[in-house]
């Protein structure tokens, strides 16, 4: 009988020899630590497609297509910078858009009238964004309103604005990354639209909340003891008031607020 300390190693000295015939059987040399091959990379995670862009020059209250080199104006951008109020770290891509308008379109709903926002986003972040925007229209009546899905619309609003602009996504494709946009003199832009369907002619004043356009967020207190805390995203608040008759809509009644925008937390 062996002893313990002998039996260990007798049975280590046992598989260190089958070890090397088994090797030796085979023609290998018996593995050393570090002999092993490395593992496969992980592959990359891709949250969404990629948006396709369109090369634009931007101006003070537009862009110019440099591929025949017209312009769009009438556009405001906004101002990506980071706030006081923001957490540091945080990223913003660029935002403009052009004043709400209204559409008349014709569907199995019927012939009515929808309101409208044009848009484009550029990402100087220096890093791909996922892009999960979130468009809301609130009245002054109380009543809200979330981005529609109307291909049939989105196809006559790219016709209407700029038919140059071949990818024009709406609320059913807009989701997914966005290139960042890092050449000197020429932004690459993704171009949207935002609808709303049925919103109430009585309402004097419209505004719309854009979220996704950052990753900033705040945790306000429970509102009431014993409750959880309140997570809120930072947002874009653009304001439009409209005057004119509710029987009669026309978007030339539509014009901005003053203040015209502003970021808030939602």
């Amino acid at each position: 009988m062996f002893h313990q300390p002998s039996r260990r190693l007798f049975l280590s000295s046992v598989a260190g020899a089958l070890g090397t015939s088994f090797a030796s059987a085979w023609g290998q040399e018996p593995n050393k630590a570090g002999d092993f091959p490395p593992p496969e990379p992980i592959p990359a995670v891709t949250l969404g497609p990629t948006l396709k862009t369109h090369p634009i020059q931007r101006t003070a209250n537009g862009y110019v297509n440099p591929a025949n080199g017209k312009g769009a104006y009438n556009e405001r951008w906004i101002d990506a910078s980071v706030l006081p109020r923001d957490k540091q770290g945080i990223w913003v891509v660029d935002f403009a858009y052009r004043p709400l308008r209204i559409l008349t379109i014709d569907d199995s709903k019927g012939r009515r009238p929808v309101h409208y926002l044009y848009y484009q986003v550029i990402n100087r972040t220096g890093q791909p964004r996922f892009f999960v925007p979130q468009f809301t229209l609130v009245t002054d009546t109380g009543k809200r309103y979330e981005d529609t899905v109307l291909p049939q619309a989105v196809k006559m609003i790219g016709n209407r604005e700029d038919p140059l602009i071949t990818n024009l996504y709406g609320a059913v494709n807009i989701t997914g990354m966005i290139p960042p946009s890092n050449k000197q003199g020429v932004e690459d832009a993704v171009f949207g639209v935002a609808i709303w369907d049925g919103v109430d002619p009585h309402a004097d004043k419209l505004s719309i909340y854009v979220r996704g356009l950052s990753d900033g967020y705040r945790t306000d207190p429970a509102p009431v003891e014993g409750g959880k805390p309140v997570v809120r995203y930072k947002a874009l608040q653009i304001d439009f008031q409209r005057r004119g008759d509710e029987h009669d809509l026309k978007e030339r009644e539509i014009s901005l607020a003053e203040p015209p925008f502003d970021w808030t937390y939602r």
